[in-house]
């Protein structure tokens, strides 16, 4: 399956607004945007600073890796999910528009998340 039909997939639920797959260098390489949704590409490259950043502090802590990062706002949570594909670094990001859909959109990204890592191998 295509990575654009894997986003689509968790851009499904009802609860996301926007899906992307973001290079470590802060460009998305794919995305799914719903009418109304942020501006994912700016989203994207900032989601990449703030995955070093979360790794900086993983390392400093001697926590492991980081296996994802949340940040809620009034208005819905954004979740980063790190993906690494052959010694390359991704990012998937989510927008949501309430944290009551945060339990259903963990669980598809269990499932889609090692089909994309494939999908980018």
């Amino acid at each position: 399956m295509a990575i654009q039909e894997l986003l689509e997939q968790l851009a499904s639920d009802d609860g996301v607004t926007a899906v992307a797959l973001v290079g470590e260098d802060g460009f998305v390489i794919e995305s799914v945007r719903k009418e109304g949704a942020a501006d994912i590409d700016f989203v994207g490259g900032a989601a990449t600073s703030a995955m070093a950043s979360s790794r900086a502090i993983a390392d400093h802590l001697k926590k492991g890796e980081v296996e994802e990062v949340m940040v809620e706002y009034d208005e819905g949570p954004l979740l980063l999910v790190p993906l690494e594909v052959a010694g390359t670094q991704y990012s998937l990001v989510l927008l949501l528009n309430h944290v009551q859909n945060l339990g259903r959109v963990r669980f598809q990204l269990k499932k889609v998340r090692p089909r994309i890592q494939e999908a980018l191998a």
